[in-house]
């Protein structure tokens, strides 16, 4: 009977580069670990390598572990392993070869060539890595029949030889790569209704970086905001975070009593974009955020144009980052479905944005952009929205892996 995996080696990449920063990186990857699998029945979190080893003590929940783990920021890729005792000093590999021919036998598909991959991370073992291979290589191939190839096989067996065990695993499920949340600083993302705000947010949350979220909504209070579709969207983002995140919903009436008048039709798009950015900044400076982030992606709409980018925060003192710049709207959509928004994201939904002129300038000047805020007053509709807005605190959604 094949014996369950106990153990989840959880690798790590970018952390490694890391120099002398690196065990502040570990420290804040094994909390970030801790708190995803809280509840979960962990034994002890080892470091070998450039790896965790996350034990468990009912071998029944690592599929679910593993799982939570899939999205913790930090980790590359992880594998279920099972747990060998070591044979000393004869250095019988009789059980390694059993646990690794029942995983070969139930793992391997059809694969056409298979290799045994080992890495002794105890150097004292008294046999070395390719007569490791050839033993186990060996029951293996009795077992499932098929040929060895060292370059590129359709399926390899790792070995990890260590001081007290040795761990035997044949998958490796990805995890977000990146680096641990809570690592990059506090910052503050625009969160529409749309696909690319919540995968710019994402990105950060990808660098390290805890956002608190701001969504902008027409009415004059959060209970007018229908804002079920964006509560959703940042719940799922959370489900990423070892902790819930911020919304912030900022109701616009502020801006459209000031704009009546004051703001022709082919201004609108980009001094409304300038409002929300400049209220954005309002909260992150309350928040002590040190950065905003927004969705916006070179050229893709009229409003995103590089003299219009230029122009809308050109007095605004926060770094804006725009991880999405480069990027078309296929490679954005990829990266929303991938993360579980794009469902979300497509629902039907009226945001501010979309009643604003579908024809804005395309070339709006800094210069202009000021005199046109100092005529509607700018500086107290934003001061007046941010004072109306209201905090909620999101949780992963009820039926997510990460659920707490």
């Amino acid at each position: 009977m094949i014996q369950a995996p106990s153990v989840i080696a959880a690798h790590y990449a970018e952390i490694a580069l890391k120099g002398r920063n690196r065990p502040r990186f570990l420290r804040r990857l094994v909390r970030n670990i801790e708190a995803a699998l809280a509840g979960e029945p962990v034994t002890g979190i080892d470091h070998v390598e450039s790896r965790l080893l996350v034990h468990l003590a009912d071998p029944e929940r690592t599929g679910a572990a593993a799982a939570k783990l899939s999205r913790v920021f930090g980790i590359q890729w992880l594998s279920p392993t099972v747990s060998v005792p070591r044979t000393e000093p004869g250095a019988d590999l009789a059980a390694l070869c059993e646990v690794a021919t029942d995983l070969a036998r139930a793992d391997i598909g059809d694969a056409r060539h298979f290799k045994i991959d080992t890495r002794r991370s105890d150097r004292s073992f008294p046999l070395p890595s390719p007569e490791i291979n050839r033993i186990v290589g060996t029951a293996v191939q009795e077992a499932v029949r098929l040929p060895v190839r060292m370059r590129q096989p359709d399926f390899t067996v790792h070995v990890l030889i260590m001081r007290e065990r040795a761990l035997v695993f044949t998958r490796r499920l990805p995890g977000p790569g990146g680096l641990p949340a809570g690592t990059g600083g506090r910052v503050t993302g625009l969160l529409s209704g749309g696909i690319d705000s919540p995968v710019a947010a994402w990105l950060l949350m990808k660098r390290g970086c805890r956002p608190d979220l701001v969504h902008f909504f027409s009415g004059r209070s959060a209970a007018e905001a229908d804002a079920g579709k964006i509560v959703e969207l940042a719940s799922i983002l959370a489900g990423y975070a070892p902790a819930s995140l911020n919304l912030h919903l900022v109701p616009v009436y502020a801006y459209e009593l000031r704009a009546i008048g004051q703001i022709e039709s082919r201004y609108d798009m980009v001094m409304f974009r300038r409002f929300m950015v400049k209220a954005s900044a309002a909260i992150a400076r309350r928040t002590d955020s040190l950065a905003l982030v927004t969705g916006d992606s070179l050229g893709q709409v009229a409003s995103q144009t590089l003299p219009n980018l230029a122009a809308i925060s050109s007095d605004v003192q926060l770094p804006i980052f725009r991880p999405l710049i480069g990027l078309d709207k296929y490679q954005i959509t990829e990266l929303a479905r991938s993360i579980g928004t794009y469902e979300v994201s497509i629902r039907p939904y009226r945001d501010c944005c979309s009643i604003r002129s579908p024809r804005p300038v395309l070339n709006a000047r800094a210069e202009d952009l000021l005199q046109l805020s100092q005529a509607m007053d700018l500086e107290t509709a934003v001061r007046e929205a941010v004072d109306a807005a209201e905090r909620r605190v999101i949780e992963p959604p009820a039926g997510d892996v990460r659920s707490r």
